[in-house]
């Protein structure tokens, strides 16, 4: 059976156009476009869609307070922030919110489909622009530990994270739904990214870059 997406926007042309890349996709379809965010507060409870693809810039209620509003009460529903601005402040509100995923509208339908699949299976997805303004902190380390920081996927990010706020490899682990080898293993990916060897560093560089 399909999961089933629902789109959040405004501009009917935008959501449309989002709308085609899952035409022809064998696992999801669009099952509606709503657009009204305050429509949506309403109707989202209802529908429950596995995904919703939320527009951040609407009229009367913007994605970041439609979220706010619904995903307590959509536990098993995916949410997505769609949109043409990207700053860290943003994104890292939207993650502290649940969003599973942040995508610009200027990303490729590759980009888009990618994180839909991801967020599906329970995996965090930010397109490459957003990973960077969420990492870029000029004012703290230098560029190479901020290329350094750019490749580290979603998953490591968000393990970083949480290695950084004190979690042991168990509580990561349950905090993420994964096993505690599958942590081990990104923590030690993360220190050879980051090319450092004692724990206190990558808290240090999660502080610095403002992940925690």
């Amino acid at each position: 059976m399909k999961k089933n997406i629902v789109i959040v926007d405004d501009h009917e042309l935008v959501a449309k156009g989002v709308s085609q890349f899952f035409t022809n996709h064998p696992d999801f379809e669009v099952i509606s476009i709503i657009n009204d965010a305050l429509e949506a507060a309403d109707k989202l409870p209802i529908i429950k869609p596995d995904i919703a693809l939320l527009d951040l810039d609407m009229p009367r209620l913007n994605g970041l307070e439609l979220l706010e509003k619904v995903h307590k009460l959509l536990p098993d529903t995916h949410f997505v922030i769609l949109t043409m601005h990207v700053d860290k402040n943003t994104v890292k509100k939207a993650m502290d919110q649940g969003a599973m995923g942040y995508v610009s509208k200027n990303a490729d339908e590759n980009d888009f489909i990618t994180c839909v699949e991801k967020v599906a299976t329970g995996q965090k997805y930010f397109s490459q622009d957003a990973m960077q303004a969420l990492l870029n902190n000029s004012s703290t380390i230098g560029k190479s530990n901020v290329a350094k920081l750019s490749a580290l996927t979603a998953r490591e990010i968000e393990v970083l994270k949480l290695v950084a706020e004190g979690l042991s490899n168990k509580e990561i682990s349950e905090e993420l739904f994964i096993a505690v080898r599958t942590v081990e293993t990104h923590r030690k990916t993360i220190m050879e990214k980051l090319q450092v060897n004692k724990v206190a560093s990558l808290v240090r560089i999660a502080v610095q870059e403002g992940l925690v």
